[in-house]
């Protein structure tokens, strides 16, 4: 792929920490945005301090795999000294990105109103927990939105007790959001701000299950691997693991039942339609259980593939990083840490006639502050906050 990528021409003030803002600053870097992020003296964004270390480097592995490409900048936003920095900054750039809570950057007088006095043209976008409204001054983090917003309630074992989904969706769905919102107001023109939530970007993730509460004036079931409406769509356990199983028409069910040599179950009165089978789904469940456990989660994805049918082992985050087709298809970006290999992930959105940026490490904190602050301040004004941070 050759080309610029398409926000090379995009500057960034990422005054955000944590993992929802981080995440959406880190697509707009992968898409070619000059990224600084502005960080606390001396302590830097928290993840800095969340281990694991990689190797003996003082780098964070949660810190390393959200600010890639990134230019870090030490200022303290609560003094008039870093304050005036930030505004300075502000004055040439397209983009600024908070997650503080809400009323904190205007208390620092950084908040819209004050910034577009310098910048008519900055859009500037508050990640948040919640939108106006009574909860409005909770503290977000991502299971108190995910307990609130139901996925907890719709994720476990049938017989078990909620569980919250392994990857922290509440701020990834919120730092995706952003994006969307940053780059629809750059197509409009820019000027604006943008505030994106947490809470109810979750709750717009039901869809479906929002849909069948509304119809079946129910709580949407929570059932493990299993779907409410399809069968089989499940986890079968293999003989060395687990092979998910879609089945979602009635052509993929026949195919599956020649698959598997079981022409029989196709005229089986108890699975000839998928409303029968979700009928009978545990009893179409003990004839196939017993199939799925003579061969292993690689032969089942053999097999599948060769039939055109949907499944696929379920992997481990060790397994998924060794799949030939993330390396084929170019969305890894190799970094290399104190001898650690981290062939982390980029924003795997393809443009024709674009690149995407990668290969990029992380910043060390205030690595930039010199190069970054000099190209909108006085000499004398850089060196008075480098010595007021030491």
């Amino acid at each position: 792929m050759t080309g610029t990528p398409p926000l090379d021409d995009i500057t960034v003030i990422d005054c955000t920490q944590m993992l929802s803002g981080p995440f959406a600053t880190q697509l707009l870097a992968d898409l070619g945005a000059d990224v600084i992020k502005v960080e606390r003296p001396g302590q830097g964004d928290i993840t800095r301090n969340v281990g694991p270390e990689i190797g003996d480097s003082g780098i964070s592995a949660y810190f390393a795999s959200l600010n890639r490409g990134k230019r870090s900048v030490e200022l303290d936003l609560s003094t008039g000294e870093g304050a005036a920095a930030l505004e300075s900054l502000a004055e040439t750039a397209d983009v600024l990105v908070e997650n503080y809570r809400p009323g904190t950057m205007a208390g620092w007088g950084l908040g819209y109103d004050d910034l577009r006095s310098v910048n008519e043209d900055l859009i500037y976008c508050s990640i948040t927990g919640f939108l106006n409204g009574p909860h409005r001054d909770l503290p977000a983090f991502d299971m108190v939105v995910q307990a609130l917003a139901g996925s907890m309630s719709i994720t476990g074992q049938p017989d078990g007790p909620p569980a919250r989904p392994g990857i922290p969706i509440g701020d990834i769905c919120a730092g995706t959001y952003a994006v969307v919102g940053i780059t629809t107001a750059l197509y409009s023109g820019g000027g604006r701000r943008v505030e994106v939530p947490m809470f109810e970007g979750l709750v717009s993730w039901l869809t479906e299950r929002a849909a069948r509460t509304f119809v079946t004036d129910e709580p949407y079931p929570r059932l493990g691997t299993v779907h409410p409406t399809l069968a089989p769509y499940r986890a079968f356990e293999t003989a060395d693991g687990w092979f998910a199983v879609a089945i979602g028409s009635e052509g993929t069910w026949r195919e599956l039942c020649d698959a598997i040599a079981r022409p029989d179950l196709m005229t089986d009165d108890r699975f000839e339609t998928n409303d029968d089978r979700v009928a009978n789904r545990d009893a179409l469940a003990a004839e196939l259980e017993g199939i799925f456990e003579r061969k292993t989660a690689a032969e089942w994805f053999e097999l599948f593939r060769d039939h055109g049918l949907p499944g696929a082992p379920v992997r481990n985050t060790i397994e998924v990083f060794e799949d030939d087709h993330l390396r084929a298809s170019g969305t890894l970006a190799d970094l290399e840490i104190d001898g650690v290999d981290l062939p982390f992930p980029v924003c795997p959105i393809e443009f024709s006639g674009a690149t995407k940026r990668s290969g990029h490490g992380q910043p060390r904190l205030g690595e930039h502050t010199d190069s970054v602050l000099s190209e909108v301040l006085p000499i004398e004004t850089v060196t008075a906050l480098l010595q007021q941070g030491e």
